[in-house]
């Protein structure tokens, strides 16, 4: 089986520049989160009782957690929209990268997809599924496979701590005993914010399963708690607040719709 469990830690890191309105914050914890492989899915729930598929558990891997039809699967979620961006379907195997649905609750801010060629072993394609605080929208990026290092606009309002007028870029690895992605916000040559995960795999097993279930049975709640905790720090450090692009744009909409 080549699903895994990752761990370990997340960086953030914001630079005191123009576009930040000179407030710097960083944080770091430490994190697991499993990489499934979606045609592995049953075999890896049934290595503990408490994961399932679709099915009330302490912890689901849950269809409609994420993107696309519920009614299809996430593996032909994630082959459509490689297909509709890139031309081509992909045929080889997909892993997932990011937390499940544990004791009820789960947010990610970054899924990540790793589809595979054929043969299995070169990555032809990373989908990033990005989803927003708080208004949980989501954005997917196709980057191309070859490249380790992309550079493409920001496509969706994130945080309200930051713009919209920015370039991701972004640095990876494909999964293996260490597996490490980048996200940073550039705005030109400014370096604005850096987001990084730096983890090692951890053979999926009965115990390591369980650990998730027991001794750590709150770690998708403290995803969302580390947001809105570090959302306070930035609001008391006074860091400048960005609405939703949808707001700016309302009072225009209401005026043409009033004319």
């Amino acid at each position: 089986m080549r699903s895994a469990l990752y761990e370990g830690v997340v960086t953030h890191q914001r630079h005191a520049t123009a576009g930040t309105g000179d407030v710097a914050h960083g944080f770091s914890y430490r994190t697991t989160m499993p990489l499934l492989f979606l045609h592995e899915l049953d075999q890896v729930a049934a290595l503990h009782p408490r994961w399932s598929i679709n099915r009330l558990n302490a912890v689901i891997v849950r269809r409609r957690d994420y993107f696309g039809d519920p009614a299809s699967s996430l593996d032909n979620a994630v082959r459509d929209v490689v297909a509709e961006r890139t031309g081509e379907r992909p045929r080889g195997p997909i892993a997932m990268l990011g937390h499940v649905r544990t004791w009820g609750f789960l947010f990610n801010p970054l899924t990540t997809y790793f589809v595979y060629a054929d043969d299995g072993d070169a990555v032809e394609h990373v989908v990033l599924e990005v989803r927003s605080t708080p208004w949980l929208e989501r954005y997917l990026y196709v980057l191309d496979g070859s490249l380790s290092k992309h550079r493409f606009a920001k496509e969706l309002h994130v945080s309200p701590f930051l713009g919209m007028d920015h370039e991701y870029v972004f640095t990876w690895s494909v999964p293996g005993e260490h597996l490490a992605l980048h996200l940073g916000n550039r705005r030109g040559e400014e370096r604005l914010f850096d987001a990084s995960l730096n983890l090692h795999r951890v053979t999926l097993t009965r115990e390591s399963l369980g650990a998730t279930v027991w001794r750590r049975p709150f770690a998708t709640y403290g995803v969302t708690a580390a947001i809105y905790r570090q959302a306070w720090s930035l609001w008391r450090k006074k860091a400048p607040f960005h609405p939703h692009p949808k707001k700016l744009n309302q009072p225009h909409q209401d005026a043409a719709e009033a004319t």
